[in-house]
C-alpha cells in the first residue's frame, strides 16, 4: 500500500536516510550526503537496511564491527566502506551488493520506513512487522534474531524482587500504579497486558481514583524511560534490554522479573522478539544478496554465544553504552538465528493475542494462527543457509 521501491538505484551520489539515535531518540532523521563516486566505482546493488540500534539487534553490529573474522564461518563478510554506515557485502570473494545501515528507531517506526520505501531490509520487533504486513504491506519475516531480553522495571523504593511480590504490591496500594512502555505494538507492553489480564489487575484509564490496579502510560520512546521514572511521572516501565539496565545503572530503577517469566505460565518463555524482515520485492529481485546477509548475521550469532567478552565489548562499542550497562544486558538477552519449533510456537501466540486484542482488520482477518504465522513468515532463506545447501 502505497510502498515505493527501496532498491537504491545506481547513480553517481549517494543519499543516506537518517538516522534517529541508537533506538532512544527515534523517528527524526539526520540527512548525511557523501562525497560523489565514479560511476565506476560501484556497480553492485545497493540496499538500505533499518535498524534501531540498541543490543537485540547485536547479530548486525557484531557483523559490522568485526568484518572478515565471518569469512572463514560462513565464506562472507562486511567490509566497511563509512563505520556504522556503509557496508560492502562479500560472499565467496565476490561483492555482492552496499548496505547502507540506517538507523529508523523502535516500535513501528522500522516496519513504517519499510512501508515508505527508505528501506527493504529491517531489524525490528515481530509485532510491529506483523501488524504492518495485516495492513497490506508486502514484507516477510525471514530470520529470527533473539527472543526474551524484555524486563519490568521499578522505582527503587518499590521493593518487590519478582512477580509474585510485584502483584502482592499492586493488590493493596492505595493508588493506582502507573507503568510506561514505549509504544502501542511494543513486545513488552503486549506481554504485559496480558499478564495483568491473567492476574486479574485492572487497567484503567487517569481517571480512576483507588489502587489495587495499573493504569499504562505511553511514553512514546525509551529515551523517556528513565527521565519519567525519575520525575514521578511513572512508577516503573516495561521495556526491552538494554533500557533496562541501563536504569540500573543510572540509579534510577530496579528490575522486577524478566517479562518471559510472566503468566499464563510458559507461554512467554523464548518468546519471539526482534526478527529481521525484508520486502517481497527484494526477496524476489535480490535473493543472493538477502542470503548473503543472512549467512552473515548467521555467523555472527555463532560468534556472539561462543564469544560472550566479544559480544559484549561490540555492543558496548556500537551503542555507545557503557560496558557495565551492556554486560549485564547482553546475558539477559537470548540470540538465536534458526527457526526452532518453540519460535514458531512463539508466533503463532502473537498472532492469537492480536487476534484477540481485534488488531487484524485486513489480509490477516479471519486466519488461525498457525495461518498467520505462515503468511508473515519467509523462512526459505535461511532454512537452506542452515542445511547447507547453495552455501
Amino acid at each position: 500500500m502505497g510502498m515505493r521501491p527501496g532498491i537504491v538505484r545506481l547513480v553517481p551520489v549517494v543519499i543516506l536516510l537518517a538516522s534517529a539515535s541508537c533506538g532512544d531518540r527515534t523517528g527524526r532523521d539526520e540527512l548525511s550526503v557523501h562525497p560523489p563516486e565514479k560511476p565506476s566505482a560501484i556497480r553492485v546493488p545497493q540496499l538500505r537496511v533499518g535498524h534501531v540500534g540498541h543490543d537485540h539487534q547485536l547479530a548486525l553490529y557484531v557483523a559490522a564491527l568485526e568484518g572478515r573474522l565471518l569469512e572463514p564461518r560462513c565464506r562472507a563478510y562486511l567490509e566497511k566502506v563509512k563505520e556504522k554506515e556503509v557496508y560492502d557485502l562479500i560472499d565467496g570473494g565476490a561483492k555482492l551488493a552496499r548496505l547502507h545501515l540506517v538507523k529508523v528507531g523502535g516500535g513501528s517506526r522500522m516496519p513504517a520506513a519499510m512501508e515508505r520505501g527508505e528501506i527493504v531490509i529491517g531489524l525490528g520487533g515481530v509485532a510491529p512487522v506483523i501488524f504492518f504486513i495485516d495492513k497490506g504491506n508486502r514484507f516477510k519475516i525471514v530470520f529470527p534474531l533473539q527472543t526474551d531480553g524484555d524486563m519490568l522495571v521499578m522505582r527503587t523504593d518499590f521493593l518487590a524482587g519478582d512477580w509474585s511480590s510485584f502483584v502482592s504490591q499492586v493488590r493493596s496500594a492505595d493508588t493506582v500504579l502507573k507503568i510506561g512502555y514505549k509504544a502501542p505494538l511494543a513486545v513488552a507492553k503486549l506481554i504485559f497486558e496480558r499478564a495483568l489480564g491473567a492476574e486479574g489487575i485492572p487497567i484503567v484509564t487517569s481517571s480512576a481514583r483507588s489502587g489495587g490496579k495499573i493504569e499504562l502510560v505511553n511514553l512514546q520512546d525509551e529515551a523517556n524511560m528513565v527521565p519519567s521514572l525519575l520525575n514521578g511521572a511513572v512508577d516503573g516501565f516495561v521495556v526491552n534490554q538494554p533500557h533496562a539496565s541501563v536504569a540500573v545503572y543510572k540509579k534510577a530503577g530496579r528490575i522486577v522479573c524478566d517479562l518471559s517469566t510472566l503468566p499464563p505460565h510458559g507461554k512467554w518463555e523464548r518468546h519471539p522478539c526482534c526478527c529481521v524482515a525484508a520486502t517481497e520485492q527484494a526477496t524476489a529481485e535480490h535473493r543472493d544478496i538477502l542470503k548473503g546477509f543472512l549467512k552473515v548475521l548467521h555467523a555472527a550469532t555463532d560468534l556472539i554465544m561462543s564469544d560472550q567478552e566479544l559480544a559484549i565489548k561490540d555492543a558496548a562499542a556500537w551503542t555507545k553504552l557503557p560496558e557495565e550497562v551492556e554486560r549485564d544486558s547482553v546475558p539477559s538477552v537470548k540470540y538465536m538465528n534458526v527457526p526452532t519449533a518453540k519460535w514458531k510456537a512463539g508466533m503463532e501466540t502473537w498472532a492469537e493475542m492480536m487476534t484477540e486484542l481485534g488488531r487484524f482488520t485486513g489480509d490477516l482477518k479471519g486466519k488461525s494462527p498457525r495461518e498467520v504465522a505462515e503468511f508473515v513468515c519467509d523462512l526459505s532463506i535461511i532454512e537452506e543457509i542452515v542445511s547447507g545447501s547453495g552455501v
